[in-house]
């Protein structure tokens, strides 16, 4: 059975969905990139120019980590180059892989949904502690990144569900450049 592309223009408007908010994720990257280089070469002057140090900015360089490691997770699962297990598509012919890859599509999607979920309540824990990171900035400020992270690698599994549903089949399973 063969998914028709019954709208062509929605195929197109999930798909630029989909790379208009991976472009919005990258340059957040590189800004987050650029700060932690800035940081560790402030930190070094500061201490070898100085003999001063900011105490703040370890914790500032470890949660620039985390805003890191979840914006590169929700680019990654834009461009369909998470961490996925392809046996199957493997071992079963092409018809079947493509209701596999919407199976657990939508697997992954149930479990994004669960740590999206137990983000926020962590998130609403965190807003009760009066740590800060700099100045008056709440810490848990920094963390908001945890549910969010989660849910933008829901959107991005939902808009490529949608793609999958609405396309004809011009999806990859594979990234270009990566070997069969």
């Amino acid at each position: 059975m063969q998914i028709q592309n019954d709208s062509p223009t929605e195929n197109s408007v999930l798909q630029n969905t989909n790379a208009f908010l991976g472009k919005i994720e990258a340059g957040f990257l590189c800004l987050i990139v650029a700060m932690m280089i800035g940081l560790a070469i402030l930190k070094i002057v500061m201490r070898y120019v100085f003999s001063a140090s900011l105490l703040w900015s370890d914790t500032m360089l470890q949660h620039l980590t985390l805003w890191l490691c979840f914006l590169g997770a929700a680019l990654a699962s834009c461009e369909r180059r998470h961490i996925s297990i392809d046996v199957l598509n493997r071992i079963l012919p092409d018809k079947y892989t493509r209701w596999t890859n919407l199976v657990i599509d939508a697997a992954a999607l149930v479990v994004i949904a669960i740590l999206a979920y137990y983000g926020f309540l962590f998130l609403g824990d965190e807003q009760s502690s009066e740590a800060v990171l700099i100045g008056s900035v709440p810490l848990w400020w920094a963390k908001t990144i945890i549910p969010c992270g989660f849910v933008l690698i829901g959107i991005h599994v939902v808009l490529q569900i949608g793609i999958h549903l609405t396309g004809s089949g011009d999806t990859p399973d594979t990234v270009e450049g990566e070997a069969d």
